[in-house]
């Protein structure tokens, strides 16, 4: 979405909007009006919002939002971790293969 649509959905000022990014708590992609936005922008904006709301001051937004994207960071490589645990490896077709009463099942020579 462009500037115009994210400053509505996320009901900013221009003014605050152009502070966020220089702080880098908002990332959008590309330069001046050209800039993108996605819907993660949008809720990080809103998080931001009630940082604020809930007394968070400006030097504890930059700590609350690196922690929020640590977790976030986490849980993506938790996912990648199951996923890949989840696949069938070529040892489980080797095993998978010997018959149940061969004594050296499961044993490497």
């Amino acid at each position: 979405m462009d500037s115009g649509e994210f400053l509505m959905r996320a009901r900013l000022d221009p003014q605050v909007l152009e502070a966020w990014i220089a702080a880098g708590w908002l990332m959008p992609r590309g330069r001046g009006a050209m800039r993108e936005f996605a819907d993660v922008d949008v809720a990080r904006a809103c998080l931001i919002l009630d940082l604020h709301k809930l007394g968070v001051n400006e030097e504890g937004i930059p700590i609350v939002l690196d922690l929020v994207d640590q977790v976030h960071g986490l849980r993506r490589i938790l996912r990648e971790l199951l996923a890949a645990m989840q696949e069938p490896s070529p040892a489980d077709d080797d095993l998978a293969a010997t018959p149940a009463g061969d004594p050296n099942r499961g044993r490497t020579h």
